[in-house]
């Protein structure tokens, strides 16, 4: 009786080690798996980060060209209403004499 006791006791230890050792392998899995799809989501963020990035910065160069194109017509226009004004007053000058 004393033996049935003890190998209980002794079975009952081992399924439990064996057990927790089984847990550990499978916690170990999911913690490998949740480590891959971590870093994976952290390279596809990276990536999104990078093109946002170009995309910002081909927006800022476009923004600084239209300013420059711009800024140029603005001061064709001035030049040319500048002209357009002293050819009109020297007209009328030409015409009154």
């Amino acid at each position: 009786m004393f033996d049935f006791l003890f190998n209980r006791k002794k079975f009952s230890k081992t399924l439990a080690t064996e057990v927790v050792e089984e847990t550990e392998v499978l916690f170990n899995k999911i913690s490998k798996n949740q480590d891959n799809q971590f870093s994976e989501v952290k390279t596809i963020l990276m990536n999104l980060t990078q093109k946002v990035t170009e995309i910002e910065n081909r927006i800022a160069s476009k923004e600084i060209r239209d300013k420059n194109t711009y800024g140029h017509l603005q001061y064709k226009i001035s030049e040319l209403e500048t002209d357009l004004i002293f050819d009109t007053n020297k007209n009328s000058k030409d015409k009154d004499q």
